[in-house]
Formats: structure tokens, sequence, C-alpha cells
């Protein structure tokens, strides 16, 4: 019984320290991918969406993690879009759409 009352506190933790590193990881994706595509990283944070346990390419047992960013391409219209990190490691940045001069909508295939 012990054991557990200091387990659970020290898992508790190493979720916290691991989500943490991939939360930093996504958000320098996140920059690196709107810089690429010409566009503007809003609020420089990203927000946790959705997280799942997974297993990486090697067969390990990690956490995916899908977090949501905002960004702009003219400066009037807040777009949205993803990082999904495996573990660490990043899997995708998707942005599903961006506008045009006008504001219409582009979406990305």
């Amino acid at each position: 019984m012990d054991l557990l009352v200091l387990a659970i506190p020290a898992a508790l933790a190493g979720l916290w320290w691991t989500g943490s590193r991939a939360r930093e990881l996504a958000i320098g994706h996140a920059r690196q991918a709107c810089r690429q595509q010409q566009l503007q990283f809003l609020d420089q944070s990203v927000a946790l969406n959705r997280m799942r346990l997974a297993r990486t390419p090697a067969g390990a047992s990690c956490f995916r993690r899908e977090y949501r960013f905002e960004f702009t391409s003219a400066g009037e219209f807040r777009d949205e879009a993803s990082v999904t990190m495996l573990g660490h490691a990043l899997l995708n940045v998707r942005f599903p759409y961006t506008r045009d001069s006008e504001g219409n909508r582009i979406y990305m295939h």
C-alpha cells in the first residue's frame, strides 16, 4: 500500500513532465510550419485537444497528443490548425485551409 501511495504521485508527475515537453515541441513545430507557409502564428501557444495511448513504429507505448493552434494569413481572420505528436516526435502539422486576399477559404489537400 505504501508503494502505491508513492507510485501514483510519481506517475502523475511523469505524465505532467512529458506532457509539458511535448507541448513545448508542438509550439516549435507550429511556429516553424507557419513560417514555412508564410502565415502568422497567433498567441504563440497551442492547446491540447486530444490525448490517447498509441504505439510508436518500434512498438513502444506512448501518448498521441493533438494540439490546436491559431494562425492568420492576412491579419483579419483567426483560423485553426493542428499539430499531432507521437510521444515527443512530430507526426504531422495540418492546415485544413487558409484564406485568399478577399478572405475566402482555400482548402489545402
